[in-house]
């Protein structure tokens, strides 16, 4: 099937009616956007938003090598160790929800249902309260400021997102084929090696560019650090909003742009694995069909 045939099979090729509705649509729309943004910027030009006054303090050199740079660092931290801890989180809960033990099951379950219905926050907020009223980090382990911070961002992150990847992983596995495993279980495998060996490398093929999806939903979260002080770059842009008030939205804008960046570069990765992971399966695609034409002309073509 080919590409324009792929685009149009739900639904009817446009005509020349169609398509002109569709530009007028486009150029409305357009311009009702560029519009809105013409207003905005017009009333922020108002308000002196653009003036080089208020941009260089946030972006002078020592407020970048003693807060942005360090801010980006400590985010970039946050968004590896909370992506370790998700995707390991998420394979062990995700292969619990298909497990063949009822209590690892239910287990499993409940897991992904509770701690996926709770806001993000909420979750880093309790957890760090809990443990300031215990004092388990700071009194057992004698952690303390950025490091006990850094600790339950990651372990909020870790948890919900854990929660997400279990469900992207079963939501793979069910869609795999089930003659796949049942083939591994005609050789003699056991449950556990069909699903180490068959059916693991498969969906973690399959599933990447979703996983990776929500490992860039990840990245944004890290900014909910704020709300227990630590220092990512939401944090860090409100204290040069603090030190230098009359550039605080320009402080903001600088860190929206800091999050953009990182974020687009990696859905960039996303893009790139995607089509990496198309290229590796197609030729084997291409190659079962061609197999299936040329059994099929050969069956054909026989003599009774």
């Amino acid at each position: 099937m080919t590409r324009q045939n792929e685009s149009t099979v739900l639904f009817d090729a446009l005509g020349p009616k169609g398509k002109q509705r569709s530009m007028i649509a486009s150029i409305i729309s357009g311009a009702v956007i560029l519009g809105v943004l013409a207003l905005g910027a017009l009333e922020l030009a108002k308000d002196g938003f653009f003036e080089a006054s208020r941009w260089v303090n946030p972006l002078d050199v020592l407020v970048v090598e003693t807060t942005w740079i360090p801010a980006i660092l400590d985010t970039l931290l946050a968004f590896a160790l909370g992506s370790l801890v998700a995707i390991v989180l998420g394979v062990l809960i995700g292969f619990g929800r298909i497990s063949r033990f009822t209590p690892t099951r239910a287990a499993s379950s409940v897991y992904v249902q509770f701690f996926r219905s709770l806001p993000l926050v909420l979750l880093i907020w309790i957890s760090f309260t809990i443990d300031g009223h215990f004092g388990f980090t700071s009194d057992v382990l004698g952690w303390s400021g950025d490091a006990r911070r850094l600790t339950f961002l990651v372990l909020g992150l870790g948890i919900y997102n854990g929660a997400i990847l279990a469900e992207i992983l079963r939501a793979g596995v069910a869609a795999l084929p089930p003659g796949q495993a049942m083939a591994g279980y005609a050789v003699g495998l056991s449950h556990g090696q069909v699903q180490r060996l068959i059916v693991l490398p498969q969906v973690l093929r399959n599933m990447l560019p979703a996983v990776l999806a929500q490992l860039v939903i990840l990245l944004k979260d890290t900014s909910l650090g704020y709300v227990i002080t630590y220092p990512e770059l939401l944090h860090s842009a409100n204290i040069i909003g603090r030190d230098y008030g009359r550039s605080y939205l320009q402080a903001l804008v600088i860190a929206a742009l800091i999050y953009f960046v990182l974020a687009y570069a990696l859905s960039k990765l996303v893009v790139y694995a995607e089509r990496r992971l198309r290229k590796k399966t197609a030729a084997p695609k291409a190659a079962a069909q061609l197999e299936s034409t040329v059994a099929g002309g050969t069956a054909g073509s026989g003599v009774i």
